[in-house]
């Protein structure tokens, strides 16, 4: 016995038995005060507590939506609970809990609010992160705004052009943030169309809300889409008429003068072809005539022109006798000349600050504002037969520039009008100013 506990006695003090001891020891105490579960948002003590963040906790917002718009309220915040173990796992299993900001008693202004939560059980510690945000309250106002509608033109048919845009209903009900309503200065409904489009279509275009540097504005919109008609015609302009003299008169005779009837005549095709035609040749053939008379002139079509408003016009020609042609005091004879079909009144009417469009304009790529005329608006004078201009309405004019080869900066560009065949146009302005910038991701 003696001898054993000796044995014993000298393996106990060996210092590798010790270390060894101590190990185990050690193991045995971490396991038995270690609670279960781990992670990265896990602080865990030998009492049985716990705590959790508990992340993207939606925010419920409370307040009067009918007078007022509140911004500045995230959607969502992290919450840390502590308490114990299975309340703990519970809750964050469960997330039936949410997070509150009330201002139903704040008024207009910015205020500081505290984030209340709700549904949490009494027994745990609730920490909202962060425990406070800055909001703001505005009074809530309703405007009526007007929709301008607008299509990129490098979508239609070579030759072709809007002729004219309408939406239904004109006008749609914003409602929002008076700062927001205020600072409106852009109402869209953008159509996209098939390319090579050739003919008029309705299509729902959805509306959007701009600034004055086209951001898009939050502010509630009804309804929220439109129908667009886009009526498209051939491109056309309406160019002045030249008369060229075809043959001689008769022996003894020339001709004093020349009058066309027709002073302009409207002109259609492609763009590129028809912008570079300045003006029409009309043909009138005076062989061997020795009257005045009014004769029918051929107006002839330059290449690139698919079709005229006219093919013909009456041309006035005044004939005299060749030793009279430099006396000015010689009379013909009222009877000599054959008179033109009475020509109908001539009258003008102006319409006021038509929108200039901008025709081509890749919306997608580039920002505008208008710096001269700044309401991007122009007057328009037309002339032409009292009929035609008692017909006249806004909406029979398109008045717009060409944005299609724009780059980023300050422009000026020419302000071009088309019109219905039969009348002359006048802008009053030649030019606008605008400034486009590149629209960035």
């Amino acid at each position: 016995m003696e001898r054993g506990q000796k044995i014993m006695d000298k393996y106990i003090d060996t210092p590798w038995i010790l270390r060894i001891t101590a190990l185990a020891l050690a193991v045995l105490m971490f396991f038995s005060v270690r609670p279960n579960g781990t992670g990265n948002n896990v602080d865990t003590t030998t009492s049985g507590m716990k705590s959790e963040i508990l992340q993207d906790i939606p925010v419920e917002l409370r307040y009067d939506d009918s007078n007022f718009v509140v911004t500045g309220v995230p959607q969502t915040v992290n919450v840390k609970i502590t308490g114990p173990i299975g309340i703990v796992i519970t809750t964050q299993s469960g997330r039936n809990a949410k997070v509150v900001v009330n201002v139903k008693d704040k008024p207009s202004g910015e205020h500081v609010v505290k984030f209340i939560p709700e549904g949490f059980s009494d027994k745990l510690e609730v920490e909202v992160e962060p425990k406070t945000v800055k909001i703001m309250v505005e009074e809530r106002i309703t405007k009526d705004v007007k929709v301008e509608p607008e299509i990129n033109e490098n979508q239609l048919e070579d030759g072709k052009y809007v002729k004219s845009m309408t939406t239904e209903p004109q006008m749609v009900t914003v409602s929002g943030a008076k700062s927001a309503i205020e600072s409106i200065s852009y109402v869209k409904a953008t159509v996209s169309a098939d390319k090579g489009v050739n003919k008029t279509f309705d299509k729902t275009a959805g509306v959007k809300i701009f600034d004055r540097d086209l951001n898009i504005l939050n502010v509630d919109v009804e309804p929220k889409t439109v129908k667009v008609k886009v009526e498209i015609g051939a491109y056309n302009r309406s160019v002045p008429l030249s008369i060229n003299q075809k043959g001689k008169p008769a022996r003894g005779y020339v001709v004093d003068s020349l009058t066309a009837k027709t002073k302009n005549v409207t002109i259609y095709g492609s763009k590129s072809d028809i912008d570079q035609i300045q003006q029409l040749s009309v043909e009138v053939d005076v062989t061997d005539i020795k009257k005045s008379s009014t004769y029918s002139g051929k107006i002839v079509k330059p290449t690139g022109v698919t079709s005229m408003s006219l093919d013909n016009t009456d041309v006035k020609v005044k004939v005299v006798k060749e030793e009279d042609a430099d006396t000015s005091s010689i009379k013909e004879d009222d009877d000599d000349v054959a008179a033109l079909p009475d020509e109908e009144e001539q009258q003008t009417k102006t319409f006021k600050n038509l929108n200039i469009r901008l025709s081509g304009l890749d919306v997608d790529k580039f920002n505008q504002e208008f710096i001269s005329p700044k309401t991007g608006q122009v007057d328009v004078k037309v002339e032409g037969e009292k009929s035609k201009i008692d017909a006249l309405s806004a909406s029979d004019l398109s008045v717009y520039v060409d944005a299609a080869k724009i780059s980023e900066g300050i422009t000026e560009l020419p302000i071009k009008v088309d019109g219905p065949a039969g009348i002359t146009t006048s802008l009053s302005l030649a030019n606008i100013t605008m400034n486009f910038t590149e629209q960035t991701s």
